[in-house]
């Protein structure tokens, strides 16, 4: 059932955009810096109230409604869920509004090109790297920890990166939601690594995989893993519009190799 809340998922986000507006989580920020605040000598206090509160509420959630509606009430926990925790922008919207600037709405692409990180100056490889870290953390990251724990694995996926962009949050619990981010996107970097070799120039990934080991240790994968796999794979493309076009085709056909790879374990019976 998981890959079909999965699917189901992702073609409800694809086509309902509106969905992003509902994907607003201020209430976090006010819940972290009271305990920041209130418990200053444990700085870690935030990264673990996130844990905990993901599991606490996912369990009371799925006992309530799997009490009022069965197994169908959990399905359409899980999904939406799953739904809200995607983005929080849409990555399809996002690229095709670089790409085709919308004349009727100016602002679009300004907000879209600060989503994405870029600034003015960027480049073809800038374009291609964009998109693979929102690819990152707006699809991989998510789906790989909704898949491992479920509804408590996206709600700490999502509630992490929403904590770090907390502004009220003293600057060692923002340090140690940073840990925590490094943590959940360590195998989603592995799996993207090789996701991208597979669906991509196996050759060139692999390069930038042992220029990686040769300055850091081949175990430890940081969000600038990306950054050089970007450069590995850009090649010779002329702007920035070719990058994100590059990149947007590339985390496509990643996501259809994972969803491929899940289809097969859920064949196999190692996935329900």
């Amino acid at each position: 059932m998981t890959i079909l809340i999965v699917l189901v998922g992702l073609i409800i986000s694809h086509f309902a955009t509106g969905f992003r507006h509902f994907r607003k989580f201020g209430w976090l920020a006010p819940l972290l810096s009271a305990v920041s605040h209130r418990f200053p000598q444990w700085p870690w206090l935030p990264a673990v109230f996130v844990i905990v509160f993901s599991v606490l509420a996912s369990a009371l959630a799925i006992w309530l409604v799997t009490a009022l509606l069965g197994l169908t009430g959990w399905f359409l926990l899980a999904l939406v869920v799953f739904i809200l925790t995607l983005g929080p922008r849409d990555l399809d919207r996002d690229v095709a509004v670089l790409l085709s600037p919308d004349p009727d709405d100016p602002t679009a692409a300004e907000e879209a090109r600060r989503a994405m990180q870029l600034d003015d100056a960027a480049g073809p490889c800038e374009g291609v790297a964009a998109v693979l870290h929102a690819g990152l953390s707006r699809w991989f990251g998510l789906l790989f920890w909704f898949v491992l724990l479920g509804i408590a694995g996206a709600l700490i996926y999502r509630l992490t990166r929403v904590g770090l962009q907390a502004a009220s949050l003293d600057p060692a619990a923002i340090e140690w939601l940073a840990r925590l981010r490094l943590v959940l996107d360590w195998p989603v970097l592995a799996l993207l690594s090789l996701s991208l070799a597979l669906a991509g120039d196996l050759d060139r990934v692999l390069a930038a995989w042992r220029a990686q080991a040769a300055q850091l240790p081949a175990w430890l994968l940081v969000p600038s893993q990306i950054d050089r796999l970007a450069e590995a794979i850009c090649g010779d493309l002329p702007d920035l519009e070719a990058g994100l076009e590059l990149g947007h085709h590339m985390v496509w056909r990643m996501l259809i190799l994972w969803l491929v790879v899940l289809s097969m374990l859920l064949l196999a019976g190692w996935l329900s």
